[in-house]
Formats: structure tokens, C-alpha cells, sequence
């Protein structure tokens, strides 16, 4: 928001771990130089630990860098509470390596023959577990049983423990003595020292170009390590607001009162709770308890220990931002429930495209947006979860809330878990496959406390698989609120806000015309996917022209690809924003789709749905709604569009429930179910 004002070139304090802002402190430099020195060995346990903040993440990111990957083999884990099972499942899949539903004993005798594989290509394994502290005892014992294996070679086997302060008490218990004995090396991560903040503040600036705006006053880098403490994560938290700060006073200044007036105001906003650090004066030795040094001022809590925490809303892609946008409509019109917050994962052009939605809800106010680049789990959700896991212990949150079990949610509500703070999750039961989606899924619905699904064969899934049926509520489709707010705002003029894209031709056309919507890695991951599926819109444009709305993703996939689908028939649009795909959606022939989100769409507006590709279709659009699924079968996709092109295809009915009212019957049964929950999950127990 900043950048452009201040003339650098990106955001200088985000939260998640980033190597290339690597500042070697004093205590960074040391910690790292001993990580070398464990990894220089050939087996053995290492172990970084340190206050939330302390930038262990970064470190080991850091290292990692270094790492010639045809001398080492790694794999990251974050630990979520996982037992000796689930973590060899988890270090299998961080290695690269299948995973089944096989006993502990199997899933060792993969682990140890992809050991010995590496050791006859001479390269060794380091398995990285990050929040260490959380492990099930029977996982240490995993793992030094692993390491201490007897055989004709010592396994190229290397642990790196990761954790806070607590996994040093944990590792001197009595009954881990195995374990202390395999330490080669131990390095605890503290605080930046007074003389380094500034100098620290100074490099993440640097590093985006800063050239002096805004410029710091004597003082204000004393002044943010004492309201910081000098943990990094909590600088960067306050460096960030104060520069939001200038940018909306118009000012090119930090002074120590900005500094003092802000990191109040940002106590405040996050509900952190203590007593204002003392004057840097009083902060030495023999200074007085902070309770006698704080301003008077300060004498009352900044919040009233009763005062419930805000709903924590966790939105990925677009949809989860309509949905989110339905919801929140709904909570705010409730006074008895608490503020919800939105927490977005990617900084990408999801909250732009459904921003109509977000109308007159003042989200930008407590906006958290986490900074995630998209990618990968396997490399992402670690970084998420440390991000999370910040937000939540700065927030407090009466419940985290996340949506239709996607891999953000799951690694969120994994946080939440630990955390012992309540998991809401809407759009559970949800069933692709027997894939890891499906897995997905199921692992956020074990997770919840509070499951609202979208239909009756959603709650069946969740009986099936033994959740209990207080936890369960039937309340309908939230994406269909979402769309009728959508619709309101288009004010009944259905296409003319489109009309100034190329589309505009064919829109008018009337043959009319069909909408392109891919989203599925299976499909658009792969260049002969890809190309196949380009070949079966070919045929289709022949028939009917093609309007396709294409995302960044499919953007980048097509040059990777290098693969050219110019045609007359086939008009591609930049993304629209929510309310115009709604418009053109209204307006289609038929949808051409891989997405379930789209499917639910058509059938909800009664437009001829053919799902495309390998993915599987959504269930209940085929059983009940608008959709017909061709696959790859060329020849089928063409009969279903001329059935769409000359009987009008197949139209379906909407489910029940799915009437624009679900985000309504969520706030009644959170509302009722809040007023008597414990406020964290440990008083569950």
C-alpha cells in the first residue's frame, strides 16, 4: 500500500520467513555457523530453538540455501502434535516419497530403503522438523531408533530440531537421554540487542530500495526495541504499521512519540496483554517491576479480560473471499457476536475481483493479510503455519474460520488446533476422491469443532466417517449468498459492464456463446493435459465461440508450455471481477468447467454445466443441478453442446437450502453455539 510513496520497491517487514532478508545479527551469525558445523558432520541431531519471532524459520531457510541437493536431501516438516506414525508419514512425504495407510513398521522399512538408496548415490538425508516442542514422546523415540539402527553402515540419516524455548526443557527430560546423547550441536536464538535494531531496520529497507523516506529521528530505533523486546517478528509487526502510519499522515518521520502512539495503538488492536514496557532508562539493572514503571494512564488493561477475541476469517482463492463476504454480511448485522477479521493468505487480485461484495463493510480496518506466495504445500504450508501461528498469538481469536477444507485451511486450522483455539469449517464433507484433496478435506473436518456442510450428502459423508452429529450442521451453500449480492449489484444490466472487452462481439452474437473457467492442477499442471484439453475447446469453438476469463496461473502455464491458442472463436478476457463473471455466467450457452465452484454456480442460475478433464465432477450438480460430465471424450463434449445449442441442455433444479439465506443460518448457530463453547479447546477436554 506504502511502497509506491516511499518509492521502494516492496514491503520491507512482511511476517513470513523470507532468507533473502536475512540480517546476520550477532546471535544469527553464531547459530548459523554452528547449523554449518552440525550439517558438515555425518549423523546426528541438531537443535535451533527460540522465542516465537526470533527468525528461526529464516535461519534455517538460510541454511538451506547452501545446500548442494546432490550432497543432501531434505525434508521439512512443521510439527502440528504429530505421533511416531504421523510424523514418518510426513517425513516420507517431505522426501518425496508415496505414502499409504501402512503400519509404523512399513512405512520404516520405506524410510530406511530410500536411505539406503542415498547412501549408495553418496548423498545423506536431513529431516527438518520445525515446532519440534509439539512432538508426541513416541516420535523422539522414532527417530533416535532410526538414527541408532544397527547395520553393515551408519544410515546418512541427519535430524534438525526446530523449536521454541520449551524443546530444550523437553530434550533434558530423563527419559529422552537417548535422544540428548546424539545432540552434536545446540544453538538457542535470542533477541537482537539494542545497538543491532537499528541496523536491522536499516537492511530490511535497504533491501526495497529505501533511500531515507521516511527518515528516523534520534531515538525511534531505541523506542521500537523497547516496545519489541528486539524479537524480530515483532519489530517488523510494528516497523510495518508505522509506516502505514506515515503513508496516511501524508509525514516523512518516525519520532519517539509516533513510535510510543502506535505500538499502543497496535497493543490495542491485537488485544496483547502486560503492562507497557519501561523507560529504556529503568529496562538495566535494578530497574523497578514493570507494573511500578507503566504511565498511569495504563493502569487498566488495554482489553477487558472477559472481552472475546475477533472471528479469525482464513481466505485463499476467490471463492473463499465471496464466501467470506456473504458471511461477514451476515455477522455484522449480529451484535452479539464478535468482530470478524479477514486473513488472507496470498496477496494476489482475489480481494480486488470481489471487492463489490466487501461494500460497506469496512474490512480494510482489520484487514491480516499473511503475504503467502502461491506454490506448492509441500513448501508453503510451513511458512503459512509460522505466519499463522504469529497472527494468533497476537490476536487471540474467539474461533478461526476457514473454508471447504483447502490446503490453507487445513494448515490453519492445524495452527488453531494447537493453539487450543476453536475450529469453525464451512463447506465440510466435501469428497473428490481418493486423492489428497479428499485427504485434505477430511483431516480440516477431524480438525473442527464446528462443521456446517452445504448439503444432506455432505453430512452423510461426515456420519459415515464418524463425526459426531452435534458438531454437524446442514445449513446450505454459502457461494449462493455471495452470488445474489453479486447479482444486486450488477442492478439487472447483465452484460453491459463487460461490453468494453473483446468479448463484446460474441457476447452480442446470437449463437451466443460458451464460458471457460479451469482452476485443476490435474488438468492445466501438466503440458499434455494442458494440450489436450486445448484441442477438445477447439472443437467446441467450431460450434459455439468461447469466451474464457484467464487467470494468471493459466497465463503462466501456456508460456511454460509454450502453447499458443490463438483463434477467432476463442476471446480471452483478464480476470473479471465477481459481479461481471456473474454477468457472464447469466449469459452463457453453457459453462465449460473443471472447477466445483463454477458447477455450483451454473446450477444455482440453471445454465447447462459439461465438466472437462480428469478431475471429478461435484456430485450433486450432476445428481440434482445443471452439469454433465464429459471427461476427455471429445465426441461427448460435442453432443453436449449441441444439446446446450439446440434443446437447451440439461437445466437441473437448485438444491435445498442453496437460497441465498446460509450465511444467516451460520450466524444463528454460531451465535448460540459461542454463548456456551469454552473459549479454547483445552476446557473440552
Amino acid at each position: 500500500m506504502y511502497e509506491s510513496r516511499f518509492g521502494i520497491t516492496g514491503p520491507p517487514f512482511q511476517l513470513s520467513p523470507d532468507p533473502s532478508f536475512y540480517f546476520d545479527s550477532r546471535g544469527h551469525h553464531r547459530a548459523l555457523a554452528e547449523l554449518r558445523r552440525g550439517l558438515g558432520e555425518d549423523a546426528g541431531f541438531i537443535v535451533v530453538s527460540g522465542e516465537i519471532g526470533a527468525g528461526k524459520t529464516t535461519l534455517v531457510r538460510t541454511l538451506l540455501e547452501e545446500i548442494d541437493p546432490g550432497v543432501l536431501s531434505v525434508a521439512h516438516v512443521v510439527s502440528t502434535q504429530l505421533n511416531a506414525q504421523e510424523l514418518l508419514g510426513a517425513t516420507l512425504i517431505g522426501f518425496g516419497l508415496p505414502v499409504d495407510d501402512s503400519t509404523t513398521e512399513h512405512l520404516v522399512s520405506h524410510l530406511l530403503r530410500f536411505l539406503v538408496k542415498l547412501d549408495k548415490e553418496a548423498r545423506r538425508a536431513v529431516l527438518i522438523v520445525d515446532e519440534a516442542q509439539n512432538l508426541h514422546r513416541d516420535a523422539f523415540d522414532q527417530l533416535v531408533a532410526i538414527a541408532t539402527r544397527r547395520g553393515p553402515r551408519r544410515l546418512p540419516f541427519q535430524v534438525c530440531l526446530v523449536g521454541q524455548p520449551e524443546l530444550r526443557e523437553l530434550i533434558e527430560a530423563p527419559d529422552l537421554a537417548g535422544l540428548r546423547s546424539l545432540v552434536s550441536v545446540s544453538c538457542h536464538l535470542g533477541p537482537i540487542d539494542l545497538e543491532e535494531t537499528g541496523a536491522y531496520i536499516e537492511h530490511r529497507l535497504r533491501k526495497v530500495g529505501w533511500s531515507g523516506s521516511p527518515s528516523f529521528e534520534p531515538g525511534a530505533f531505541e523506542e521500537i526495541h523497547r516496545w519489541t523486546n528486539g524479537i524480530p517478528r515483532r519489530i517488523n509487526l510494528l516497523c510495518n504499521r508505522l509506516m502505514l502510519s506515515r503513508f496516511l499522515a501524508s509525514e516523512t518521520t518516525i519520532d519517539v512519540p509516533t513510535v510510543a502512539t502506535t505500538a499502543r495503538d497496535l497493543r490495542a488492536e491485537i488485544g496483547e496483554p502486560g503492562d507497557e514496557p519501561p523507560p529504556l532508562a529503568l529496562a538495566g539493572a535494578g530497574a523497578p517491576p514493570r507494573s511500578a514503571a507503566r504511565a498511569p494512564k495504563l493502569q487498566t488493561p488495554l482489553v477487558a479480560p472477559m472481552e472475546p477475541g475477533p472471528l479469525l476469517c482464513v481466505v485463499a482463492g476467490r471463492a473463499d473471499h465471496v464466501k467470506a463476504a456473504a458471511l461477514m454480511r451476515a455477522l455484522a448485522g449480529r451484535p452479539d457476536l464478535p468482530a470478524a477479521k479477514l486473513v488472507r493468505v496470498h496477496n494476489d487480485d482475489a480481494l480486488e475481483l470481489s471487492s463489490a461484495l466487501f461494500s460497506g463493510l469496512d474490512v480494510g480496518k482489520g484487514l491480516i493479510s499473511l503475504g503467502i506466495a502461491p506454490g506448492p504445500s509441500d513448501t508453503r504450508s510451513p511458512e503459512l503455519m509460522n505466519v499463522f501461528e504469529f497472527v494468533v498469538d497476537h490476536v487471540l481469536p474467539r474461533a478461526v474460520i476457514v473454508f471447504d477444507g483447502s490446503e490453507a485451511a487445513l494448515a490453519c486450522a492445524t495452527v488453531a488446533q494447537a493453539k487450543d483455539v476453536p475450529i469453525v469449517h464451512i463447506g465440510a464433507g466435501l469428497r473428490a476422491d481418493e486423492g489428497a484433496q479428499s485427504a485434505t478435506r477430511q483431516a480440516t473436518d477431524r480438525l473442527a469443532d464446528l462443521l456446517y456442510t452445504t448439503d444432506a450428502q455432505a453430512s452423510e459423508t461426515l456420519a459415515r466417517e464418524g463425526i459426531e452429529p452435534e458438531r454437524v450442521h446442514c445449513v446450505g451453500n454459502l457461494l449462493m449468498d455471495g452470488m445474489q449480492i453479486a447479482m444486486r449489484s450488477l442492478m439487472s444490466a447483465t452484460l453491459s459492464r463487460v461490453g468494453m472487452h473483446p468479448a463484446e462481439p460474441i457476447i452480442a452474437d446470437r449463437s451466443g456463446y460458451a464460458l471457460v473457467v479451469l482452476t485443476q492442477p490435474v488438468n492445466i499442471g501438466e503440458r499434455q493435459s494442458l494440450i489436450d484439453l486445448l484441442a477438445m475447446l477447439r472443437d467446441v469453438s467450431r460450434d459455439v465461440p468461447l469466451v474464457w476469463p484467464m487467470t494468471p496461473r493459466i497465463e503462466g502455464q501456456l508460456r511454460k508450455f509454450r502453447l499458443d491458442i490463438s483463434d477467432e472463436r476463442i476471446t480471452c478476457l483478464p480476470p473479471q471481477s465477481y459481479p461481471d463473471y456473474v454477468a457472464l455466467l447469466r449469459g452463457a450457452t453453457c459453462l465449460l468447467t473443471d472447477s466445483w465452484n463454477a458447477q455450483e454456480e451454473s446450477t444455482a442460475l440453471g445454465v447447462p454445466c459439461l465438466t472437462l478433464g480428469a478431475f471429478p465432477e461435484r456430485a450433486i450438480t450432476v445428481s440434482i443441478g445443471s452439469n454433465v460430465a464429459v471427461g476427455r471424450n471429445r465426441t461427448l463434449v460435442t453432443r453436449a453442446v449441441w444439446d446446450c445449442m439446440f434443446n437447451g441442455g440439461k437445466r437441473g433444479r437448485v438444491p435445498e437450502l442453496w437460497d441465498g439465506k446460509t450465511g444467516a443460518r451460520i450466524a444463528g448457530y454460531l451465535g448460540a453455539w459461542l454463548s456456551v463453547a469454552p473459549t479454547d479447546r483445552r476446557a473440552q477436554a
